[in-house]
């Protein structure tokens, strides 16, 4: 898995060996925390997935300005 920063957010590509390609890249905000709940998995929201490196850093750029 290679792993970068991208402003804040870590950025990784971890391509998995199922055909579909949306969640090959992911940028995961420093503030992002996960949990299970009743066995429900649950998420603050603050990661973002594509397909591609630049869908990516897109995705990342809207999630700051819509959250500045």
């Amino acid at each position: 898995m290679a792993q970068e920063k991208y402003k804040r957010w870590d950025i990784s590509h971890d391509p998995s060996p199922t055909p579909i390609r949306a969640f090959d890249w992911i940028a995961i905000h420093p503030d992002y925390e996960a949990w299970t709940e009743d066995g429900q998995w649950q998420s603050n929201g603050l990661c973002v997935h594509a397909p591609n490196r630049k869908e990516l850093l897109e995705a990342v750029d809207e999630w700051e300005l819509e959250n500045a």
